[in-house]
Formats: structure tokens, C-alpha cells, sequence
């Protein structure tokens, strides 16, 4: 063995876990900030104020700040690996390359660091050497992963453009639901809802809580107001808190001059309802659009909106 003694299962460990923190970007081996930090048990702040206090010890190719493509990149490869990397930085990290990490330990005058920078300098080469034995297979499976990399770019694009095709597609002007048609009835009225971008009037005198199902699908930040008549709605305080508590405020207030159920979004687009929404699917009814925009102005100021 001349004297050489076996690695311990922390020293393997260790050089696991440093190997699985090295990228290769710009064409260089480097390694983020933030795990050369935890390596060095420092903290980050403290590794990029000393990098640049002696930025004259750093040119690019031993340190250089990431663009937000490439830290972009990063961040794929960490949900892919299951690693811990925090996207939530206010800053794009800094990379360091084996001669910024031995650099790094001259700056940072700790005992420990030093010892570490040794071991990641370490992996640093041992992974160039595998790169260079192994340049062909490697050079395979980066072309492999590429082009599963552009397949699920066009993919996710494909599905992007169908989405926003759903989206603008005009609903239906009039429509009847029969008895049994749950859910066509249940899709068609979240169509309404989620079309929505600043706020949702309902209208609904026999409210109850399975009317609240339909409204959990309105886009983030649209206002809700419902009027409903306190001597017919079935709808209990109870249920309004628990509604509220997962999704949002409910301006409710009561109207016991209305009869028909309306749905307007956006102070411009009105349905009528020919049936409570408690009751959709289970009868058979019809959803007319109102177009006269006098009517629908009407409506508005007899809620007071």
C-alpha cells in the first residue's frame, strides 16, 4: 500500500457530494457560490465580499457571476438531481473554478477551508480526467439529452399555444343543459369564471355552498361579489369561513329584489342563468349571453356596482 491508506466512507461521502455540485458552464468546471460556501463552512455573503476585495486574485476565468440563462440552467439540473439550490436570490450567484477555489482559500484565512479547497481541487481533477478518457460516450449522451431537451421545449410550446387557443375561444351565446349533464354544465360556468381579470358579479338569490366549487376557479386577484337573499340562500357563515380561509375574500351582500341568476365578469360580460348554480346538472336549463350592454349597465346599478 506504501503508507496510502484507504478513503473512509466520509471522505467518500464528501467527494460525492462535491462532485454532484460541480457544473460545467462557459466550458469551465466551476462550482456555485452557495456550496463552496457550505464547504468552506463560511458564509455566502462573506465568500463574494472577500472574491471582491481582492478581485485583482479573481480574474473571469477563475470567478464570473452567472447570466439568468445560465443560472436558468443551473436550476434545471437541480430539480433533475433532486439538489438543494434556492431560486428565490436576489442576485444571480457567483461560480468559482478549481484556481478561484484554491484563490478563495488564500482569502478566507480558515484552517478548515483550506483543508477543503484541497479536497474539492481534488475532484475538480479527478472529474477532468474522466471527461478526457470518456470525451466520446459523454459527447453521445449530451447530444441525447439535448434533443430530449428540444422535444420538451417544442412540446411544452405546442401545449402553450393550445392552451391560449382554449382561452380565447368564444363561449357559446346560448346553451341548454339537461338533466344529467354535471359536468358540461360544470365546465361551461368555470369557462365564465376563469375568464375573469378583475372581478366576478354573481347573482344568485338560492345560493348554497355547492355554488362556492364553481367560484375556487377564478384567476389570482379577481374580486368576488355575490348577492344573495338572506331568506332563500342556504349558504351559512361557517361555510363562507372556510371558503375564505383556503381561497380569498367573498364580498357577499344581501338582495331579495332580484329572482334570476346572473353571472357578470368584468363589469362587461353577462350571463343569464335559467337555474340556481346549486342545481347545475341536475335540471334541465339554459345560459343565455346578454349583449345590450344597456341591460347589463342596468343590472350593475340595481346591485349598486
Amino acid at each position: 500500500m506504501n503508507g496510502d491508506t484507504l478513503p473512509s466512507p466520509l471522505d467518500l461521502s464528501t467527494e460525492k457530494n462535491i462532485g454532484n455540485c460541480i457544473y460545467n458552464i462557459r466550458g469551465l468546471q466551476v462550482m456555485l457560490d452557495s456550496d463552496v460556501a457550505t464547504f468552506f463552512d463560511v458564509e455566502v455573503k462573506r465568500l463574494n465580499e472577500q472574491m471582491k476585495r481582492n478581485i485583482d486574485r479573481f480574474p473571469e476565468d477563475f470567478c464570473f457571476q452567472l447570466n439568468d440563462d445560465e443560472w436558468r440552467l443551473v436550476l434545471r439540473s437541480q430539480n433533475a438531481t433532486s439538489n438543494s439550490v434556492s431560486s428565490k436570490r436576489r442576485y444571480n450567484p457567483y461560480v468559482y473554478t478549481e484556481q478561484g477555489i484554491m484563490a478563495l482559500s488564500g482569502v478566507i484565512k480558515n484552517e478548515f477551508a483550506i483543508r477543503m479547497s484541497i479536497k474539492i481541487v481534488r475532484v475538480f481533477i479527478s472529474m477532468r480526467k474522466f471527461i478526457l478518457e470518456n470525451g466520446d460516450t459523454l459527447l453521445e449522451l449530451a447530444k441525447l439529452q439535448n434533443r430530449q431537451i428540444n422535444f420538451e421545449m417544442e412540446t411544452n410550446k405546442k401545449f402553450d399555444e393550445v392552451i391560449k387557443l382554449i382561452d380565447k375561444k368564444d363561449l357559446p351565446k346560448q346553451t341548454i343543459f339537461y338533466d344529467g349533464q354535471y359536468f358540461d354544465a360544470y365546465e361551461f360556468i368555470c369557462g365564465i369564471i376563469r375568464k375573469a381579470k378583475s372581478n366576478i358579479i354573481l347573482i344568485d338569490p338560492y345560493l348554497d355552498n355547492r355554488a362556492l366549487t364553481f367560484l375556487k376557479n377564478r384567476n389570482k386577484d379577481v374580486d368576488i361579489f355575490i348577492f344573495s337573499s338572506n331568506a332563500k340562500s342556504k349558504l351559512t357563515a361557517a361555510e363562507i369561513s372556510i371558503y375564505e380561509s383556503q381561497y380569498g375574500l367573498l364580498n357577499i351582500s344581501n338582495l331579495e329584489t332580484i329572482h334570476d341568476r346572473f353571472i357578470i365578469t368584468d363589469k362587461n360580460e353577462c350571463y343569464s342563468l335559467g337555474a340556481s348554480l346549486n342545481y347545475a346538472g341536475k335540471r334541465t336549463f339554459g345560459i343565455n349571453k346578454i349583449e345590450d350592454n344597456g341591460l347589463i349597465e342596468s343590472i350593475l346599478n340595481k346591485v349598486g356596482m
